[in-house]
């Protein structure tokens, strides 16, 4: 972080000790769903421009800078997603343009980049039709290893907000942060049920807007109802772009290019589709069930009619859970991804075993399995098929229909398979997706 070396600046300094006033809403809108955007005034002493996002939208998806596109500006990364909304990332070394803790972008994590005590984390990963969203604090040190597959991620500091309340004390010597200066600012929270996210950019260190301390800024923060924040990058790094327009004042008239950043793109995300047949004990010879409730993992149902299908759709790429039930026969989730690609969809067929539940029976997690039955099936086959581990369920496999190679566990092959399922599609012509 640096600061504007002209005259305007020393207005800035000069209204350090000036007390601050209570901030006053001047603006709001709603340009998209689930994003809305507040103005707010400090008096002369800041203007603050405030996004909240609402994380249980399915056409809601956070996206952090990939390395390859580290040191552009705030507005081209907004450009190259076609997002509506983007701020700049974390502190970062200006030779290489790296960032200080750890960055990931699309679920890779970028090279010499890795979380420390110093720096917390706000990551972000889909889980069923929402966006799942954590911000640790410096003490809790994470790997990239440790977070979920296709996770986004941008380091800060300091923290400003822990469990609602501001954090106790700031360091003033910080020559990075500033953080008893008025001075521009970023940052992200979140509230306590993860449902919403806050970016947050104050305009500083100009004759119109000196900018925040810290401490005020995250005062700020818990009174919209943050739970969690952290600084980003502040200084003339600060920037946030709405719709492809520069919404803040950079203090150096200009934007900057940084290491990187967050952005909120609204709209309809790319969409998949889950199908197959639910039989007894085998899929080779199936004995097709009916009546069987079967459940996604994002609520949605179906109950099996005479054809034994399913389908769900649209589900965005990710790992995506059913859960098949029905009296008379063990409850079973099995789990497989969603490729956009794979024609008519991807298919996850599942056998139910004659039996009673166990007291715990249900929907499983959906990384960890919760008994022999529920199959968690996200490993690609070497052979670039989608078989699933070996289930004991007498020949069938219970994953899926279109291996490219038989089942690990001596299961059909994908002639077999393919063709039953292409015999059910015929019959049901015309199948349009269901409700979002």
């Amino acid at each position: 972080m640096t600061r504007l070396a002209v005259p305007l600046l020393l207005a800035a300094v000069a209204m350090h000790g000036v007390a601050a006033a209570e901030p006053v809403r001047t603006a709001v809108a709603d340009p998209h769903p689930g994003i809305h955007v507040e103005q707010w005034r400090d008096g002369v002493l800041a203007r603050i421009h405030l996004v909240r996002v609402n994380l249980t939208s399915s056409e809601i998806g956070v996206y952090a800078t990939k390395q390859e596109d580290r040191g552009i500006a705030t507005s081209e990364l907004a450009r190259r997603l076609n997002a509506q909304v983007a701020v700049n990332g974390d502190v970062f070394h200006a030779a290489g343009f790296s960032p200080l803790g750890l960055a990931i972008g699309s679920g890779v994590a970028w090279s010499a980049t890795a979380d420390d005590a110093t720096s917390a984390l706000v990551h972000f990963s889909r889980v069923a039709e929402r966006t799942a969203a954590a911000i640790e604090p410096p003490e809790l040190i994470a790997a990239a290893s440790d977070l979920p597959s296709g996770t986004q991620a941008v380091s800060g500091h300091p923290l400003l907000v822990r469990s609602g309340a501001v954090e106790s004390a700031f360091d003033c010597s910080d020559p990075v942060t500033l953080a008893c200066t008025r001075a521009p600012r970023s940052a992200a929270a979140l509230s306590a049920d993860r449902n919403t996210l806050w970016i947050v950019v104050v305009d500083g260190w100009q004759q119109s807007s000196a900018g925040m301390t810290d401490a005020e800024l995250a005062a700020f923060l818990v009174a919209r109802g943050a739970d969690m924040a952290v600084a980003l990058d502040s200084g003339s790094s600060s920037t946030l772009v709405l719709d492809g327009a520069l919404a803040s004042s950079p203090s150096d008239g200009v934007e900057r290019p940084v290491a990187n950043h967050l952005a909120i793109k609204y709209g309809a995300l790319p969409a998949g589709r889950m199908l197959g047949v639910i039989c007894e004990s085998s899929i080779t010879n199936c004995m097709r069930l009916s009546g069987v409730t079967v459940t996604l993992d994002d609520g949605r149902m179906q109950v099996t009619g005479s054809d034994a299908f399913y389908e769900f759709a649209p589900i965005t790429p990710r790992l995506a859970c059913v859960t098949a039930a029905k009296p008379g026969f063990r409850t079973k989730t099995q789990c497989k991804q969603v490729d956009v690609n794979q024609v008519p969809g991807t298919y996850n067929s599942m056998v139910l075993e004659r039996g009673t539940d166990p007291p715990d029976a249900g929907v499983a997690d959906a990384s960890i399995p919760r008994d022999s039955t529920d199959v968690i099936d996200a490993a690609p086959d070497p052979e670039g098929g989608d078989a699933g581990p070996a289930t004991g369920d007498g020949g069938g496999g219970g994953g899926g229909c279109c291996e490219a190679a038989p089942h690990r566990d001596g299961g059909p092959g994908p002639a077999v398979l393919v063709v039953g399922v292409a015999w059910l599609m015929a019959r049901r012509r015309g199948t349009t997706p269901g409700p979002p």
